[in-house]
């Protein structure tokens, strides 16, 4: 069976098939943002005549469609949806399509997991291999898949190429994982598809580039904090000057991943700045904490509002956009 060029004419339309190693099809998402890129990045592995959907992305039907199309196609039976990782734009529809297919959720996500995936696992999809790697540090269950069939690596959002990923786990976990990347590849001849954007091929030499960024991060903000600033938004501020909206978000969750990781190393700050620093991370924690609270408290307000007709459609159509706008 022949495989296309991953990376050519890059971003294929959303919801079309292509074939881009042996017993993987790749499916673009229709959820392009500033924070998603040109969308996520779907896939099927197959095997003989079973299946597992990777990452079906957000709650979309007509992507859902397609998934479970080219999953099934040529008699394929799918026995699983698998995540590399639970952020939203992975994992939306994660339930929606495996409750379609009554298949299992697999992923190291316990709000997720009907089976849990373990570091070294091998999953064996018909006659198709998929070996597990936890990679820590975008997520706390961030997981690679390694084909050695295909000499593949499904990368999720642990490494994505030339571009970049936040860290919503912690830093040193994320530098480690790379590390293990790193070292996993060493001279392999490696295709890897990553959770956004086009595969590539330098997965050692992308790997060092984003610990040299994640590295020369570390000691700007350190140096920052040395000459006095100790507030997020201001550290935020030199670090980024010209980010704004949703990339101020990212922005932010760099400079707290990058003070947490100088929390965890003994001599990286003085004392007077460790106490200033933990100070801000409490804040932040208490209003993320205050935030996510306020947007519960308001979609269950709306759940139980009566509705009826239009208002009920308009409502609808407004918790939709809030969705929306909360992933980005």
């Amino acid at each position: 069976m022949m495989t296309a060029d991953a990376s050519a004419g890059w971003p294929p339309a959303p919801d079309t098939p292509q074939l881009v190693a042996p017993g993987v099809l790749h499916l673009l998402a229709p959820n392009a943002s500033s924070w998603t890129y040109e969308g996520t990045n779907s896939y099927v592995l197959f095997g003989g005549d079973a299946a597992v959907i990777v990452d079906p992305g957000f709650e979309d039907a007509a992507h859902h469609e397609a998934l479970r199309s080219a999953a099934q196609a040529d008699g394929r039976r799918v026995v699983g949806v698998l995540l590399t990782h639970d952020h939203p734009d992975h994992s939306d529809g994660a339930r929606t399509v495996a409750a379609s297919l009554g298949v299992p959720i697999i992923a190291m996500s316990p709000r997720f997991a009907d089976e849990f995936l373990t570091d070294g696992q091998v999953l064996r999809i018909g006659e198709l291999e998929a070996h597990v790697i936890h990679t820590p540090g975008h997520s706390d269950d961030s997981v690679c898949l390694w084909l050695p069939q295909a000499s593949t690596l499904l990368t999720g959002d642990t490494l994505l190429g030339a571009r970049s990923s936040g860290v919503m786990g912690t830093l040193s976990e994320l530098l480690d994982s790379l590390e293990k990347l790193r070292a996993f590849v060493g001279e392999r001849e490696v295709l890897a598809l990553p959770g956004h954007g086009p595969a590539f091929r330098n997965v050692v030499e992308s790997a060092m580039r984003v610990i040299d960024v994640r590295m020369q991060r570390i000691n700007e903000v350190r140096g920052f904090i040395a000459d006095g600033t100790t507030s997020l938004e201001g550290l935020t501020a030199l670090l980024y000057p010209k980010h704004a909206g949703s990339r101020a978000m990212f922005a932010v969750s760099t400079v707290v991943s990058t003070v947490n990781y100088l929390l965890e190393q003994p001599d990286a700050l003085s004392s007077d700045a460790r106490e200033k620093l933990t100070a801000e991370l409490e804040r932040y924690d208490r209003m993320i904490a205050e935030r996510m609270k306020a947007h519960k408290e308001s979609v269950d307000a709306e759940a139980e509002r009566p509705q009826s007709g239009s208002d009920s459609a308009k409502a609808s159509d407004e918790d939709s956009d809030e969705r929306k706008e909360e992933r980005v």
